[in-house]
């Protein structure tokens, strides 16, 4: 991934902000489990109006529809909701195989909203508004909950997919990273916005996994993301991140170097890599070349100003001077 690439982090509130927008109030939950309801945003290529927080029942509709209950057809059968709940998804997210449904209530105008769960990827809460249902992605709703509740842990988080199949953030994300080319056994998953993943992986660094416009997946380890941008990986620790600074020396002249600091110096073309300057325990430093999850050069700090314009930092004084790496020769 490009240096020039900045990817954006959303936490608590801000995320808050990129998931949730104005929405009508709803109307009273049907399974009967007095939770207040609200959803985040579809994400990708679902459009569409996105579930929100409203007030639910206590109107003057609703005490109608008490006083009329005795005389209301017997709720659906879930067979019934099951049949609703594809007809609505089938429009509404083309790409899901309907495995599981659930019928939440409806919307004051009479709108219905389904849960349903999908054979593969996220389930979806979906509105059944006439000629345009729209369809809210599980997973960021969960995301947004995980991230309010990590800032608050009494904060209130709404309506959450409650499905058995919908209980798999972790599973849905981790197929994302499989789709950029990564994979760990992974511990934690989260949506950071709605294009912007990051993967938690069990004693080992993570990833921030980004979606493209295309819909094609990237991944960038999150001890690159950490050198190379002011931010870093909340799902990995800053353990686990140094843990990937040896396999910049591995398999190298200067292999028994024990890495002490690393600091990102630039990226060449995309053929020939990335560069970081790297100091060893014994306050020795070298530049490396590294690409594709290895190391092609090792260049020494007493060459580093005639090849990129820049001392190295780590072990000597810097001159301020702007890297090139592009100018670096092919060796």
């Amino acid at each position: 991934m490009s240096s020039s690439i900045k990817l954006a982090t959303l936490t608590g509130s801000a995320l808050a902000l990129a998931l949730l927008s104005a929405s009508p109030a709803l109307a009273q939950d049907n399974r009967g489990n007095n939770r207040s309801e609200e959803s985040s945003e579809a994400s990708g290529q679902i459009q569409g109006e996105v579930v929100l927080p409203g007030r639910i029942g206590g109107g003057r509709s609703d005490r109608n529809q008490q006083r009329q209950r005795g005389r209301q057809p017997a709720p659906p059968t879930a067979e019934e909701v099951m049949a609703q709940a594809t007809s609505v998804a089938a429009i509404a997210v083309p790409s899901c195989q309907v495995t599981e449904s659930s019928l939440l209530g409806m919307r004051e105008g009479g709108a219905k909203l389904y849960e349903v769960a999908c054979a593969s990827g996220p389930g979806y809460i979906l509105e059944a508004v006439e000629g345009a249902p729209t369809a809210s992605d599980c997973v960021l709703q969960s995301s947004l909950a995980w991230q309010l509740r990590r800032e608050n842990p009494e904060a209130e988080v709404g309506l959450q997919c409650a499905l058995p199949g919908n209980q798999n953030r972790v599973q849905v994300i981790s197929a994302y990273a499989r789709e950029a080319g990564v994979s760990c056994d992974a511990d934690e998953a989260v949506a950071l916005n709605t294009r912007v993943y990051e993967l938690g992986c069990a004693s080992s660094d993570g990833y921030r996994l980004e979606k493209s416009e295309s819909g094609s997946w990237s991944a960038m380890p999150c001890w690159r993301y950490a050198l190379i941008s002011t931010g870093t990986c909340q799902l990995t620790t800053a353990e686990e991140t140094r843990g990937e600074w040896p396999k910049l020396v591995a398999n190298t002249e200067v292999a028994n170097c024990n890495v002490d600091d690393v600091s990102w110096m630039g990226d060449g073309p995309a053929d020939r890599g990335a560069f970081y300057e790297v100091k060893c325990s014994t306050g020795e430093g070298m530049i490396v070349r590294f690409l594709n999850g290895s190391t092609q050069q090792v260049y020494s700090c007493v060459d580093a100003v005639q090849i990129f314009s820049k001392p190295c930092e780590l072990t000597g004084d810097a001159l301020g001077a702007t890297v090139e790496p592009e100018n670096v020769p092919e060796q």
